[in-house]
């Protein structure tokens, strides 16, 4: 691993420590609400690829990159996959995940070197996770390598009003990353680049995702309506999505 990838594996392993497991409970949360901010996004690319692929895809084996403490890895399990691993480069990250749900298979891995031979597994998926990258394209195409029929990456647009008021360096402690944003064209030439004529479909569904500000307004509701408060609002912001700061792309590879 270079440097600050190095730098980012402590600083991680620290945020991902045991004593501090109470912060990650939204992910196991049985609340409609939460699970609805939480997995939105995985929903929009698995509504897409059932559409495309029935339910066959309920046999694929998915592998989780960037996977953190296993969310991802819950987001499919709960949708009825069987064979579901998630990878990290912290190994504390992945014992807290095994701890949320025996059935997550782990594995620590370098997204940018995934140690897996090509097409290992069908279904790949990455959800912010890529942007802690320093290579990011790398990551994106060690996706590509070891999937067999699809990946998924849920990451930040590059979109202009993401850049007046998005995030461009996380910190945590030593470590620093920038910020990557991708759009549709970056997407497409990346997978025309490594694939070449290989590809199959591929989709960037872009909107706007705002999950704090979102969560907060619709808090002014009464509990019982929190839920449906946020997929009002969340409506209302679909004509604008062409504007939208996240981006969902799916990529479907060619037999």
């Amino acid at each position: 691993m270079i440097k600050n990838v190095l730098e980012q594996k402590e600083a991680f392993e620290d945020i991902y420590s045991l004593e501090k497991l109470d912060r990650f409970n939204f992910h196991i949360t049985p609340d409609k609400f939460i699970r609805y901010l939480r997995d939105r996004r995985l929903q929009k690319a698995l509504d897409y690829l059932k559409a495309n692929f029935k339910d066959e895809i309920y046999q694929w084996k998915v592998l989780t990159v960037c996977g953190g403490v296993g969310g991802e890895g819950m987001f499919f399990l709960r949708a009825g996959f069987k064979d579901v691993t998630v990878s990290d480069f912290s190994a504390n990250s992945l014992i807290i995940a095994k701890q949320f749900d025996k059935d997550l298979k782990t594995m620590q891995l370098d997204a940018e070197a995934l140690d897996l031979p090509d097409n290992a597994y069908d279904l790949v998926v990455v959800q912010d996770g890529l942007h802690h990258l320093p290579r990011p394209s790398l990551g994106f195409t060690e996706m590509l390598r070891v999937a067999s029929k699809a990946i998924i990456v849920v990451e930040p647009y590059n979109s202009v009003v993401g850049k007046m008021i998005g995030t461009e360096w996380e910190e945590h402690e030593d470590a620093i990353n920038y910020v990557y944003r991708w759009d549709r064209k970056m997407v497409e030439q990346t997978v025309k680049s490594f694939l070449l004529k290989r590809h199959g479909a591929i989709r960037v569904f872009r909107f706007w995702d705002h999950n704090v500000v979102v969560g907060k307004l619709a808090k002014l509701f009464p509990a019982k309506l929190k839920l449906q408060a946020a997929k009002m609002i969340y409506a209302a912001l679909i004509p604008f999505s062409f504007t939208g700061n996240m981006m969902v792309g799916v990529v479907v590879k060619n037999p």
